[in-house]
């Protein structure tokens, strides 16, 4: 998509984080949008600072882990909005913990938000996209979605499923002039570090190593605007994200090494 000025750009997550920093990016970029949330709060303040720099937003507050609002969300969309252009996933959840800590609640919750919220919004989506041939999706998934992180199994579950699913729709969806973008990001600055739940494991020893390897969120928000105008398929950033996943692809013996030391080096900083 070479043009994005004019086109209807609808955001998951749009409160905070990478969502709201997208929603920024794309107006600048003169996009209209819809912003999607269960935040209302958090959209208020996003939409204030759309109008600030001159763009206007629709919002929507609904829970995206129930399937009802998400079928009535593109109802309301598609009668007061439109059809989007860019349909960008950008909600979700984070956890950290040993894999026996989690209950199966907490299993649900972060497939439900991570992966089966991003289904479920393609899925009312996607038909007008492919009737109309044209349009680009955008998931953000993580790096954790293209190698795996220890201590962090329901969250690496989700972020693979989500890599897969962005795949697997690119190549299915090329012919109908439908582009596919899977966004695999390090740790960015965003609330989601702060929020992370953590179970049997040190917060402040998580949450501090987050805020360290955290780059900005403005940075990223510009690479996927690269992304959507190339038709990327994937989007990795920063630099070093490459540098790891070209490891694991072409010496996957040396990658599984270096993931059992960061295991061990985790439970030494915990202990």
């Amino acid at each position: 998509m070479k043009e994005i000025r004019g086109k209807k750009a609808l955001v998951t997550g749009a409160a905070s984080g990478i969502g709201r920093a997208m929603a920024l990016r794309l107006a600048r970029e003169g996009a209209e949008l819809a912003l999607v949330d269960i935040d209302a709060e958090g959209l208020d303040r996003t939409a204030s600072e759309l109008h600030t720099c001159g763009g206007n937003a629709m919002q929507y507050v609904i829970d995206l882990q129930d399937p009802a609002q998400i079928t009535e969300l593109y109802r309301r969309v598609t009668d007061e909005f439109g059809t989007p252009d860019i349909l960008m996933n950008a909600a979700g959840i984070a956890v950290v913990g040993p894999a026996e800590a989690f209950p199966m609640e907490v299993w649900e919750q972060v497939l439900g938000l991570n992966l089966l919220a991003y289904v479920g919004v393609i899925h009312e989506f996607l038909p007008d996209m492919v009737r109309r041939s044209s349009g680009h999706i955008v998931n953000v998934a993580s790096a954790a979605g293209l190698f795996a992180v220890p201590f962090q199994a329901p969250y690496v579950t989700s972020k693979f499923g989500v890599v897969g699913l962005s795949e697997a729709l690119r190549w299915e969806l090329f012919r109908n002039g439908i582009g596919v973008t899977a966004v695999c990001p390090g740790a960015i600055e965003t609330p989601i570090i702060d929020k992370a739940l953590c179970m049997d494991f040190n917060e402040e020893m998580v949450k501090g190593a987050g805020h360290t390897l955290a780059v900005s969120v403005d940075g990223l928000a510009d690479a996927i605007v690269r992304g959507i105008r190339k038709n990327s398929a994937v989007v990795m950033f920063p630099f070093y994200i490459r540098l790891i996943h070209g490891l694991k692809k072409f010496s996957p013996r040396l990658a599984d090494i270096v993931g059992k030391v960061l295991a061990r080096l985790f439970c030494i900083r915990n202990s």
